[in-house]
């Protein structure tokens, strides 16, 4: 993975500092569109003296994304000015009102966007080159075939090159279709650069196979990919695999007198042992990574451990065992300053309580936990909760109080679907 970004990273460098293409191609998945954005927009630390905006905004069709793209050209002037002022220096030329014109076609539009654009940059400075760079990135696109017709009209003839000039464009192309590669081809457009990302499973695995394997890699580095392998192992259920390669992990590892990165190695022994139907050597290894884990001090490993501990404690009825774990995980979350997992936890905590014969305890984590997800719009973990509870109440025949529960639920996927505080976090912490 390391290799792949890089690789884009050096290409969208390349591409901007480079003088003889204005537009490039980047050809890729929409679901790896965001790493383009992102490498993109981090160009800008090091080309201070370059303009970059990038227009991830979703593509319905060529007039409502250029209105998002003028909408974000005048809140970046209007920061951009404020920030002018501070200097003593004038605020940038009004942007023309024909760019928010739906009058005009999408074409005439999107070329005055550039037209203004290039029209910011100060005069040419012998010492570094001022450019434009734009990144036209929608993160979505429903309207694939007006997204190509758009971008075309930027790539149409020799006689357009000119007015690209001190412009640097990036263009995505859905690399499951082609359509813009095959109409540039077909037409002969030879001021367009093309580079092609491939961020699937397949390519990293094949990518990563070959650093593992490579004599000319720093063994560090030979073992972290063979770690995103023991982990790509885990996940496609080739149990034996991953063993394999924990256990040439964990043996190296120790050998560099590294324990956070063995309680690292035993996490993932410990999981797959329980995903092959193994948890009671799972929850001894688990308990060996939490000792390392302690004793280095590694607490997002810790957590991580802490984590699948519980649910192996509680396949195997150590309800008591998982309380308590969970029971640390809370303490632990709280000095990681994890939020999301600390509230997590509360709903672990309950869960044990709760089998265990306790229902006034449970009821008392959960409504804690539910406090929790109020506050940090955490709505996965929030309706989980609800979920149990209401399971809880029609086991017991409590009508009305299941049909609290129920109000509620319909609350939190009103909250939900109106995006309030923005997109819940993922269960769960990173290692």
């Amino acid at each position: 993975m390391r290799r792949k970004f890089e690789e884009l990273r050096e290409n969208l460098d390349e591409f901007v500092q480079q003088d003889e293409y204005p537009i490039m191609l980047v050809g890729c998945l929409p679901e790896e569109l965001a790493y383009v954005v992102k490498f993109l927009q981090a160009l800008e630390e090091k080309h201070p003296h370059c303009y970059f905006l990038v227009f991830p905004a979703p593509f319905a069709s060529a007039a409502e994304y250029l209105d998002e793209v003028v909408a974000n050209i005048d809140a970046q002037l209007t920061d951009a000015n404020e920030v002018r002022a501070t200097r003593g220096e004038p605020p940038f030329p009004a942007r023309p009102a024909a760019l928010s014109d739906r009058k005009h076609t999408p074409a005439k539009r999107l070329q005055g966007v550039l037209d203004y654009l290039r029209g910011l940059l100060p005069p040419p400075d012998d010492d570094e080159e001022h450019l434009v760079v734009a990144g036209f990135l929608p993160l979505s696109c429903t309207d694939y075939a007006g997204y190509c017709m758009l971008m075309n009209s930027l790539a149409t003839s020799p006689e357009l090159r000119p007015s690209l000039e001190r412009m640097r464009v990036v263009i995505y192309d859905d690399r499951a279709r082609n359509e813009l590669v095959r109409s540039l081809r077909s037409r002969e457009v030879d001021h367009v650069l093309t580079f092609e990302i491939d961020l699937s499973t397949p390519a990293l695995t094949d990518q990563l196979t070959r650093d593992a394997s490579d004599p000319s890699l720093p063994l560090p580095e030979r073992m972290s990919a063979l770690l995103q392998l023991a982990a790509l192992d885990y996940s496609y259920r080739r149990y034996p695999d991953a063993l394999d390669k924990y256990g040439v992990l964990y043996q190296f590892y120790a050998k560099q007198d590294l324990p956070s990165m063995q309680a690292l190695c035993l996490l993932g022994v410990g999981d797959t042992l329980f995903a092959a139907g193994h948890p009671q050597p799972a929850k001894e290894r688990l308990q060996q990574g939490l000792a390392l884990a302690m004793a280095d001090k590694a607490l997002p490993v810790l957590l991580n451990l802490l984590l699948s501990i519980h649910g192996v404690c509680m396949a195997l009825g150590h309800h008591e065992e998982a309380e308590s774990y969970a029971d640390s995980g809370i303490k632990v979350a709280a000095a990681v300053l994890n939020p999301f997992v600390y509230t997590d936890f509360h709903q672990l905590l309950g869960d044990a309580q709760l089998a265990q014969g306790r229902p006034g305890d449970g009821l008392a984590s959960y409504a804690k936990c539910k406090d929790l997800c109020q506050t940090y719009d955490y709505f996965h973990c929030w309706k989980s909760v609800l979920e149990k509870e209401k399971k809880l109440y029609e086991s017991a025949r409590m009508r009305r109080e299941q049909r609290d529960i129920e109000t509620q639920l319909g609350v939190v996927d009103a909250l939900e679907r109106r995006g309030q505080g923005g997109a819940s976090p993922q269960q769960g912490a990173a290692p």
